[in-house]
């Protein structure tokens, strides 16, 4: 009986890591021009964040106010737009669940420094979840067949 239970346990660990590894991602960003403000939004894989929705707010712009502008990125997560003054630019990509956000510092003679948001990588945490799992399982197990050796 412990035996079908280790099974069970581990079939259960291995679509836990199949799932987490589908629906995981970090996202990363930069800036690829000095002119234009061309912006590249990736996930932490290296793949891009293809058709990501892209939101831009100008130095001008409150916070919870209207963007500057807004779009979506290419196949290659490249997103593009020309700042119409300088100071810095809020930059947002939006995609399943997944949020990128960096900031532009424009002058009057182009983009001077570029800084994304670092956040948490999803590997440490799917490390921690598989742990957690397999621990709550065997622990299940155990209460298990203590349970069973009681009754019987």
């Amino acid at each position: 009986m412990l035996q079908a239970s280790f099974i069970a346990a581990l079939t259960m660990v291995f679509c836990v890591f199949n799932v987490t590894s589908a629906l995981a991602h970090g996202v990363t960003a930069r800036s690829i021009s000095t002119q234009t403000a061309i912006v590249q939004f990736e996930y932490a894989g290296g793949d891009p964040m293809s058709y990501a929705e892209v939101l831009v707010f100008s130095p001008k712009t409150k916070e919870g106010g209207v963007e500057f502008q807004n779009g979506r990125t290419d196949a290659q997560g490249n997103f593009a737009f020309v700042p119409n003054a300088a100071g810095t630019w809020r930059i947002t990509a939006l995609d399943m669940g997944h949020k990128a956000e960096m900031e532009l510092n424009i002058s009057e003679e182009g983009i001077k420094q570029a800084a994304a948001s670092s956040g948490i990588s999803s590997q440490p945490l799917r490390i921690a979840l598989g742990i957690s799992v397999i621990f709550n399982l065997l622990a299940g197990c155990l209460l298990l067949k203590r349970s069973r050796k009681k009754v019987a």
